[in-house]
């Protein structure tokens, strides 16, 4: 069993690398995306930012998921990081992610610790350009779901993740055939967007977390 401080020194040591940026999301990019632009208009895109949190529990650092609502939505169902759209309301994308993290979970926002903000991400499909932030909160949270939202939260351990094997396969999604790789941690299936988050994820962190899992 590792120990639960000096996997957090090494997580927090690790994020003051330098972000990986594309080259961790281009590992875990669709198919029907390589040859889209990825340029966007500033004035029509929908902000957004989602939140990668983490916690201790039993030795070990738990990042949290979420199943998204079936709602018939671009996205429904799938697996993400709690989070959505930017509103006037929020002061900034970090706001938007705390936020939002606490209306689909029922975590308190004020126990959450921003750490890092990652490379943000633009989606074509849903004209969105998220901003993905690292947080922490010192304690193991209970879960009180936004239903409407939220099918299902989930977390998987670090050590799990910096160990994860990538796969491929076609979803269908809408009456569309998607080819994408994806990570896959027991029935969850993180592919799109999230996974290309979690890959830039990975690759801050795994040269300082492997020397205590390897």
């Amino acid at each position: 069993m590792n120990d639960d401080s000096g996997i957090k020194y090494k997580f927090l040591n690790a994020l003051k690398n330098d972000l990986p940026g594309e080259i961790s999301h281009l590992k875990m990019i669709p198919e029907s995306r390589l040859n889209t632009s990825l340029n966007f208009n500033e004035n029509t895109v929908k902000k957004s930012a989602v939140l990668l949190l983490l916690f201790s529990e039993n030795n070990s650092l738990k990042l949290l998921f979420i199943k998204r609502a079936k709602d018939g939505s671009r996205h429904s169902g799938q697996i993400a990081f709690p989070g959505g759209k930017f509103e006037n309301k929020d002061n900034d994308l970090k706001q938007t992610a705390l936020r939002e993290t606490e209306e689909e979970t029922g975590i308190n926002k004020k126990d959450i610790t921003i750490l890092k903000q990652l490379t943000p991400l633009f989606i074509p499909v849903s004209n969105f350009h998220v901003t993905p932030f690292v947080g922490i909160i010192e304690y193991k949270p209970a879960i009180n779901m936004n239903t409407d939202e939220v099918e299902e939260v989930f977390t998987v351990d670090l050590e799990e993740i910096l160990s994860a094997k990538t796969v491929e396969k076609t979803f269908d999604v809408r009456s569309q055939k998607i080819k994408a790789p994806f990570f896959i941690f027991e029935e969850f299936e993180i592919w799109g967007a999230s996974a290309m988050i979690l890959s830039e994820f990975i690759d801050l962190i795994k040269s300082e977390l492997n020397k205590i899992f390897v």
